[in-house]
C-alpha cells in the first residue's frame, strides 16, 4: 500500500520543520456526495490500496434534468445555429445538449443547415449517448471537458430548481465526435426572452481518436433502441431490476449496442454487481473500441479494487485516444502511477489534469502535486500547491494541519534565505 502525505522525513532536511500530520488524499473532486459507490468530499479520504471513496449514484443515459419543475409555468423556447470552425458542412447528427448541475440531456438535433429549435424539456425520448449524464465515477458527464458545470459537472451538488429562474444552473452546448463546443450560459434566461441563442461553434480537436459517442449505437435496430429507451426510463425511476432486464434485452437484440452495454454496466454498478458491471463495460469497449467512456469507468473500478496496473493501463488508453475530453482518466492515471511508485508518470498526468482543470474541480490534484514536489525536495513549489488546495477546499478536514505545515515551510524558507551583510 502507498499513501501520499507530507512526511516529516521528507522535510527533515529543511530547518525548523517538523511535520507529524498527514494530508488525507481523497480520490474526490470538489463537492462530491459520498454514497455506496462513488467519491467522497475533497480532503476527506484515504489513498490506501483498495480504499477508493465512493461516487454519487450514476445518472443513466438521457436523464431528465431537474430544471423541469412545477415552477416552470411558462414554456421556454430556444433556437440557434451550429457551425464548424473550419467552415465545413453541418449535418443532422449534431446533438444539442442542455447541462444542468452536471446532468446533461439531448434536447434536439440540428438540421442539414445546422439550425435547431426546441422547447426546453419537451424531448424525453431523444436518443441518448454516453455523454448524456453517463455518471462517470465522480459525477461528471463522461469525464468530458468543458466549462462549469458541464465540463467537470456534477461535483457542485447543485440542482437547478431555483423558483425564480429554473435555468440558473444550466448551459447549452452542441456535441459531435472529435469537436469541442462553445457553451451558452442559460442562467439569466427567462421564458419571455428572445429564444435565439446565436451561433454555437464546434472546434476540431487535435489528436483525438476516440470520444464519448458510440457510432455503433446509431446502427441499432428500432426494437433494440426501444428496449434501450425503456431501460433508461426504468433506471430513471429507480427500478433497477427492470432497467437491467430491458437493457439486457437491448444488448441481446443487438450485441454491438455499445451504449446499451455501457448503460447496463452503470445499472449493475449501481446495484453493487461490480463483476457484472465490469463485464458489461468490457462488452461496450469490444463493441466500439473508439467509445472511451467504458474504459474510463474500468479505470475507476480497477482503482477502487486496488488493481493499480489495470487502472493505469485503462486510463492511459483513454488519454492516448483522447487527451482532451476525459480529465478523470488523467486523475486515475496519476493516482495509479503514484501507487505503483512511478512518480514521474504520476506527475506528468497530474500536471496535465491541472492544465485541463481551468474551473478547479479537482482540488485533490493540487494535493497530490504538493506531495510529489515534497518528495523531490521542491518545498516552495509544494507550498504553492498546498495554498491552492486550501483555497479550493477551505473546509477540508485536514485544513488546520495543512496551514501549520505551510507556516513551517515559510519559516524554513525565511531561515535559509541569504541575509544581507551588516551595514
Amino acid at each position: 500500500m502507498r499513501r501520499f502525505w507530507i512526511d516529516c522525513r521528507l522535510l527533515s532536511a529543511v530547518p525548523a520543520i517538523a511535520v507529524l500530520l498527514v494530508i488525507p488524499p481523497a480520490f474526490a473532486q470538489k463537492g462530491g456526495s459520498p454514497s455506496s459507490s462513488g467519491a467522497g468530499n475533497a480532503g476527506s479520504g484515504s489513498a490506501s490500496r483498495g480504499n477508493v471513496p465512493t461516487n454519487p449514484t450514476p445518472n443513466i443515459g438521457n436523464t431528465p434534468s431537474t430544471t423541469t419543475s412545477p415552477s416552470m409555468t411558462r414554456p421556454i423556447f430556444l433556437s440557434g445555429k451550429v457551425m464548424f470552425d473550419d467552415g465545413s458542412q453541418t449535418n443532422p447528427d449534431i446533438r444539442i445538449e442542455r447541462v444542468c448541475g452536471g446532468s446533461s440531456r439531448t434536447e434536439a438535433h440540428t438540421d442539414s443547415k445546422g439550425r435547431f429549435s426546441f422547447q426546453v424539456g419537451q424531448n424525453p425520448m431523444a436518443f441518448a449517448d454516453a455523454s448524456d449524464s453517463p455518471g462517470d465515477p465522480f459525477g461528471s458527464p463522461g469525464g468530458r471537458l468543458g466549462s462549469s458545470p458541464s465540463g467537470f459537472g456534477g461535483m457542485t451538488g447543485m440542482s437547478s430548481n431555483n423558483q425564480t429562474n429554473p435555468l440558473w444552473n444550466c448551459e447549452l452546448r452542441a456535441s459531435y465526435p472529435g469537436f469541442r463546443s462553445d457553451v451558452v450560459d442559460l442562467s439569466t434566461r427567462r421564458s419571455l426572452d428572445d429564444p435565439d441563442v446565436g451561433t454555437i461553434v464546434l472546434h476540431r480537436l487535435v489528436n483525438v481518436k476516440g470520444s464519448t459517442i458510440s457510432v455503433t449505437s446509431e446502427l441499432a435496430p428500432k426494437h433494440a433502441q426501444k428496449a434501450y429507451q425503456k431501460g433508461l426510463q426504468q433506471a430513471q425511476k429507480g427500478k433497477l431490476d427492470e432497467a437491467e432486464k430491458d437493457l439486457g434485452e437491448a444488448t441481446d437484440l443487438y450485441p454491438k449496442y455499445a451504449l446499451a452495454w455501457y448503460a447496463l454496466g452503470q445499472v449493475q454498478q449501481q446495484e453493487g454487481k461490480r463483476d457484472l458491471a465490469r463485464k458489461s463495460y468490457l462488452a461496450a469497449s469490444t463493441a466500439d473500441s473508439k467509445f472511451l467512456s467504458p474504459y474510463d469507468r474500468l479505470a475507476f473500478l480497477s482503482a477502487q479494487d486496488g488493481k493499480w496496473d489495470e487502472s493505469a493501463d485503462y486510463s492511459k488508453h483513454v488519454i492516448d485516444m483522447n487527451p482532451v475530453e476525459f480529465p478523470t482518466s488523467f486523475w486515475y492515471n496519476a493516482l495509479a502511477n503514484y501507487q505503483l511508485h512511478k512518480p514521474a508518470e504520476a506527475e506528468k498526468s497530474d500536471a496535465e489534469l491541472l492544465k485541463l482543470d481551468t474551473q478547479h474541480h479537482f482540488p485533490e490534484a493540487e494535493n497530490l502535486m504538493a506531495q510529489l514536489q515534497l518528495e523531490k525536495g521542491n518545498y516552495t513549489e509544494a507550498a504553492t500547491h498546498l495554498r491552492t488546495y486550501l483555497k479550493l477546499s477551505p473546509n477540508a478536514t485536514n485544513a488546520d494541519s495543512l496551514k501549520a505545515i505551510l507556516l513551517k515551510i515559510d519559516q524554513a524558507n525565511a531561515q535559509t534565505k541569504p541575509q544581507p551583510p551588516p551595514q
